[in-house]
C-alpha cells in the first residue's frame, strides 16, 4: 500500500570538511561495531539505504553537536518548530541500527532526540531543544577504510526572535506543501470500486521513529500493533465479507491527519485504530479497552490516554495547523453526530465480542477527544489491546493464539455492524 506524505522544503545546510578533532571523538563509538561496509553489504549491498550504527552527543565551542556513524554520507534538510522548541532533520531513508534508549538523554542545547522512518524513502531526526537553536552545518567525512563516515550535525544558539522567524518560515513551507497535497488528492479522488463489499480500514498505531509504549523487557507498541493489525486483516480477508486496508503495513510513521484522511479517501465504512497502553507503578492494571470520540473525556484515564496519543505528531515534528474552532464546527455537524452514534454502537459491539475471548479492563468502554477518531463520516473506534506494564498482557501480546482469538472477536463485531452501513463506494454503484 502506497502512502503520500507532506514534504517540508528548506535550504540544505552547508557540507564541508570535518575537523580532525572529531575523528578521535567517534573512535570509541566505532569500537563496538563491525566495519560498516560489511554491514551494509549484509543488509543489501552497496546500493542499500545508509546504515547508522552509532550516535554521540558532545559540547562544542559554539554549541552542541550530534555525531552519527553511517555507512555512507547523509544529506539533511533542517527546519524549526516551536511550542515546544524542536529542530527537525529530514533525511533520505536510513536504516537506524542504534542501541535501545539512544537519544533519551541529552546535553547542552539538546534535551533528547528521536529518529526513524518517516515515510516511503524518508527518515527523520527530531531534536528536543533546551533553548532556541539552529543547525549551523552538517559535516560528512570518511572514516578509516571500511569504517564508513561520520555525519556531524552542529547546533548553535539563536535568540528567541530569530528562532521564531525560523519556525515561521518552516510553518509556511509546510502549509504550502499541505495545500498542494490536498489539491492533488481532491483532483484525483479514489475511484469507485465495483466490489460492493464495505471497506474496513485498520490503523496500527505509532510506527517509524514513534515507538509508542515500551514494555519492561523491551516490547514496543508499534510492533505489537502492526502484528495484531496484520492478524486482524488476515482474519477479515479469510471471512470474505469485507475489503481491508491498513494505514501502514511496515515500520513507518504516519501522521494522525494522514490516518484519518486515508480512511476518508478510501470511502471506508469503518475505522479501527489498534494500540497498547502502559502505566507507571500499576502492574496490576490489565485488559482491553475500547474508546470512541467525545468532546469531553468520560474519565481521567480516558483523558490521559487521549492526551498521550494526540502528542504523537508533535513528537514527530508535524504541525497540523488546525484550530479548535475547526474542530468544534466539525463536531457540531449533523454528519458528525450521526457518525458518533454509529461509532458508539460499534464500540458496544466490540466490547461484547471481546469479553468472551480476552480479558477486559474493569472499565472497558470509554471516550475522549482522540484526533485519530475525528473523521466526520467514518464510524471509528480505538482499541487498546491491554497494557505493556502488565506481565499478563505482555504474555498475551506475544501469543499467536491470543492474537487470533482477539482478531476473531473484533472481526465478528465488525461484521455484525457493517450490514447496516454499506461503504460510500458501494452506494455510488
Amino acid at each position: 500500500m502506497s502512502r503520500t506524505f507532506l514534504r517540508r522544503k528548506a535550504g540544505k545546510v552547508a557540507i564541508r570538511a570535518v575537523p580532525g578533532l572529531i575523528l578521535a571523538s567517534v573512535l570509541a563509538i566505532m569500537s563496538a561495531f563491525s566495519p560498516l561496509s560489511a554491514l551494509a553489504d549484509d543488509l543489501g549491498g552497496t546500493h542499500a539505504r545508509p546504515v547508522v550504527v552509532g550516535a554521540k552527543l558532545e559540547q562544542s565551542a559554539s554549541g552542541t553537536r550530534l555525531i552519527l556513524i553511517s555507512s555512507q554520507p547523509l544529506t539533511a534538510t533542517p527546519f524549526g518548530l516551536e511550542k515546544p522548541d524542536r529542530l527537525v532533520l529530514d533525511l533520505p531513508e536510513v536504516n537506524f541500527q542504534l542501541a535501545p534508549h539512544t537519544g533519551e538523554s541529552g546535553t547542552g542545547l539538546i534535551k533528547s532526540f528521536r529518529f526513524g522512518l518517516f515515510g516511503f524513502g524518508r527518515s527523520r531526526i527530531v531534536i528536543d531543544l533546551a533553548g532556541p537553536a539552529h543547525v549551523a552545518s552538517v559535516v560528512n567525512a570518511p572514516l578509516l577504510k571500511d569504517l564508513g563516515a561520520t555525519v556531524t550535525i552542529e547546533l548553535e544558539k539563536l535568540d528567541r526572535d530569530a528562532f521564531h522567524e525560523l519556525a515561521g518560515a518552516s510553518r509556511t513551507s509546510a502549509n504550502s506543501s499541505a495545500a498542494a497535497t490536498a489539491a492533488t488528492s481532491s483532483a484525483h479522488p479514489t475511484p469507485p470500486t465495483k466490489d460492493p463489499r464495505p471497506l474496513v480500514v485498520i490503523d496500527p498505531g505509532h510506527g517509524g521513529f514513534d515507538p509508542g509504549a515500551m514494555g519492561a523487557s523491551g516490547e514496543v507498541e508499534k510492533t505489537i500493533t502492526l502484528e495484531f493489525a496484520t492478524t486482524l486483516a488476515t482474519e477479515l480477508e479469510r471471512r470474505g465479507h469485507v475489503r481491508v486496508a491498513l494505514t501502514r503495513s511496515s515500520d513507518t510513521f504516519v501522521s494522525l491527519p494522514d490516518r484519518v484522511r486515508f480512511a476518508r479517501d478510501q470511502n471506508a465504512a469503518l475505522f479501527v485504530s489498534i494500540h497498547a497502553d502502559t502505566l507507571t507503578n500499576a502492574a496490576g492494571v490489565q485488559g482491553a479497552t475500547v474508546y470512541t470520540l467525545a468532546d469531553h473525556a468520560s474519565d481521567a484515564e480516558a483523558a490521559r490516554v487521549a492526551e498521550k496519543e494526540n502528542r504523537v505528531d508533535q513528537q514527530a515534528g508535524v504541525d497540523s495547523g488546525e484550530s479548535d474552532e475547526e474542530v468544534v464546527s466539525i463536531l457540531d455537524d449533523l454528519m458528525r453526530r450521526e457518525t458518533k452514534i454509529l461509532s458508539a454502537a460499534f464500540a458496544q459491539r466490540l466490547v461484547q465480542g471481546l469479553e468472551t475471548h480476552v480479558r477486559l479492563n474493569k472499565n472497558p468502554l470509554r471516550s475522549a477527544a482522540f484526533l485519530v477518531l475525528r473523521a466526520p463520516d467514518v464510524p471509528s473506534a480505538l482499541v487498546e489491546l491491554g497494557y505493556l506494564s502488565s506481565d499478563v498482557d505482555r504474555a498475551s501480546f506475544a501469543s499467536p493464539q491470543w492474537r487470533e482469538e482477539a482478531a476473531r472477536a473484533i472481526a465478528g463485531a465488525i461484521e455484525a455492524r457493517l450490514p447496516d452501513r454499506p461503504s460510500a463506494a458501494a452506494q455510488a454503484n
